[in-house]
């Protein structure tokens, strides 16, 4: 069945407005992992030609076969020997993504993040979701920075460290769009034979862009750009095998791209460089005729990224290669004439050494950075227990550490007052303090008179006790004055009573006296012996004040000093210090580099006395110019 025209129009949402029955001159190129271009050209009275707006799709037929869909970008008007016409030239609907960007910095991929999940990131950053992610063959870890990039170029950016051959493959007959990124066939999947569908062959060896060794740079500059020489030997160039270097040569070149902040991911990116360089590029360029439309054969379908077998005799080819573009003048005119290219590489090497020029152009628009010069000046008391502490701080954006060096020297101990102002307090004993000891002494007293002493007494009570002599020894003082307990006696009267002995008892006697002691003149001799004496006491201290005298006075100064950066002790260092490059002391994380985002710390200890320490922190760092605002 006829279809009604080789190219359809679409509008900006995918509704056909036309069918352009008078379209003519209709070609295409369709090269391998690049856009796709497609041109055509209508009458200029033709009526439809206001359908054909820019930015409108069209979809473009090969035959019978759907080619692709494209989308309007230049309309041109011209004149020939037929009339005034308009001619359209068009880009396949993959270049929609170049009218997204990723504004400013992105960083996407490393350890557990794959090329799926990149690839979706990026396209996630659509203003309109045309695109959707397909068959992904691929499942890298590397790491991509982009900024102020469009989405194409990311995306493209993607397999680029790949060592293995890909295509990107798109479906565009659903929509969203699918974009697929594979791996190519190695099957022959094409023949072209003289005297079947070989029409014409050219055959050109380019050893002009052979490279053996390729130095790689990424981000910063000067001493401060990126390689990957710590991965390789301390090399910042990688060789291509000896058998070839000894066949063509050392011939070195530069890849400078300062996307590129990992060196891994450079590294990766000059390897799969190095296989499409170091050797010459074997470039055909084919005329065939396409037959596909009489045999109906796949294998006479030429299609773009297949492997195809070249075979002409009389010139002795006999090739596999790749078809790296397929393209057609006039599907019209000429629906049979195929122009092919086909190289040994899958991108051409004048591709990859424009690449290599082009990245001067995309590196315009990255954010590099700068070297800073910066000094910390310290200056402290410090003591055995106390130590003087110096903290820095190393910026996260910090790229590359150059330079980090400790100067340092010792002082003497610095007071600045002799007093200080005293609240009001009272402190109060009972305090006992021990009296320094003193010998033993022998003191006379004066002599003196002769001397007597009188002293009268008034009546007391004194307590006598009668006893029988035969009974002295009766300690309870009992007595019975001769009579025997129990005897009866005759009163005056001439009555009796019974005699009862009598028990301890005592008489009041009343007897007033005097004594008279007589003292002779005599003196008296005191040794006092060695002693000390204990006295309890208590102190009340008033509210006061001390008026200060400020000044400065200086005290002791070290000998020696112990210093550490991060914990770690530089041995050897005495009482001073300059340009110490202590790099080898400060904490790093798990890779060896020297930890960013944080503060460092240095301690400058004395070994045996009080004293001061001045200091002073120089670095050198690149410093990235992302980050905070502007201020």
């Amino acid at each position: 069945m006829r279809r009604p025209a080789y190219v359809t129009v679409y509008d900006l949402q995918m509704r056909k407005v036309a069918y352009l029955e008078n379209a003519f001159d209709v070609s295409y190129e369709a090269p391998m992992n690049a856009i796709w271009t497609a041109s055509f050209s209508l009458p200029a009275n033709d009526e439809k030609n206001m359908e054909c707006q820019p930015l409108y799709f069209v979809e473009i037929f090969d035959g019978d076969e759907r080619l692709e869909l494209f989308r309007i970008l230049k309309p041109t008007t011209k004149r020939g020997s037929d009339g005034p016409f308009i001619s359209y030239e068009c880009e396949h609907v993959l270049g929609t993504l170049l009218d997204d960007v990723l504004f400013l910095y992105h960083t996407v991929g490393n350890l557990g993040v794959y090329t799926r999940d990149v690839l979706q990131y990026i396209l996630s950053k659509q203003t309109v979701k045309r695109w959707q992610l397909g068959t992904i063959e691929f499942d890298r870890q590397f790491e991509y920075n982009w900024e102020n990039d469009n989405l194409l170029g990311a995306l493209f950016s993607v397999p680029n460290p790949f060592p293995d051959e890909y295509m990107w493959a798109f479906d565009t007959t659903t929509y969203p769009w699918r974009l697929n990124l594979i791996k190519p066939s190695e099957q022959e999947e094409l023949y072209i034979r003289y005297g079947v569908n070989l029409q014409g062959i050219t055959r050109v060896v380019d050893a002009s862009k052979v490279s053996t060794r390729i130095f790689g740079l990424g981000y910063g500059e000067g001493v401060n750009q990126l390689t990957f020489a710590d991965l390789n030997g301390g090399k910042p160039y990688i060789d291509a095998e000896p058998a070839l270097i000894q066949k063509y040569g050392i011939v070195q070149t530069i890849f400078v791209d300062r996307r590129f902040e990992y060196p891994e991911t450079l590294l990766a990116r000059c390897q799969t460089l190095m296989e499409e360089l170091k050797v010459p590029s074997v470039h055909y360029t084919v005329d065939a005729a396409e037959i596909y439309a009489l045999t109906n054969d796949p294998i006479d379908r030429f299609k773009s990224g297949a492997m195809v077998r070249v075979q002409d005799q009389e010139l002795g080819v006999d090739i596999k290669a790749r078809v790296v573009k397929v393209g057609k003048g006039d599907v019209l005119g000429q629906p049979g004439a195929v122009t092919l290219e086909i190289a040994n590489k899958s991108q051409d090497i004048a591709g990859s050494i424009a690449e290599l020029r082009n990245r001067m152009h995309i590196s315009e628009v990255y954010a590099q950075g700068a070297t800073n010069y910066d000094s910390h000046d310290f200056a402290d008391n410090c003591d055995p227990t106390h130590p003087a502490v110096l903290r820095f701080w190393l910026p996260a954006e910090t790229a590359r550490v150059n330079k980090v060096a400790l100067s340092f020297r010792v002082e003497p101990f610095r007071g600045y007052s002799r007093a200080i102002e005293s609240a009001p307090s009272v402190s109060s004993g009972p305090s006992t303090r021990n009296t320094t000891a003193a010998g033993g002494a022998t003191t006379p007293t004066t002599s003196t008179k002769a001397t007597s002493v009188e002293s009268a007494s008034t009546s007391d009570n004194w307590r006598i006790f009668a006893i029988d002599v035969m009974q002295a020894v009766n300690m309870g003082g009992a007595h019975n004055h001769g009579i025997a307990s129990g005897t009866k006696l005759m009163k005056e009267d001439g009555t009796s009573v019974t005699f009862v002995e009598s028990g301890a008892h005592t008489h009041n006697l009343t007897a007033d006296h005097s004594h008279s002691v007589t003292i002779p003149a005599h003196n008296h001799t005191v040794t006092i012996p060695e002693h000390t004496h204990q006295m309890d006491h208590t102190h009340t201290i008033p509210g006061h004040t001390h008026e200060i005298e400020f000044g400065i006075w200086e005290g002791p100064t070290p000998s020696e000093v112990q210093v550490r950066v991060d914990g770690k002790l530089i041995s050897g260092v005495g009482s001073s210090g300059e340009e110490i490059d202590i790099v080898p002391y400060l904490s790093k994380d798990n890779s060896g580099r020297i930890n960013r985002g944080d503060y460092h710390e240095i301690t400058i200890t004395p070994v045996d006395s009080l004293g001061r320490v001045v200091a002073s922190v120089f670095t050198q760092i690149f410093a990235q110019s992302r980050g905070g605002g502007d201020y």
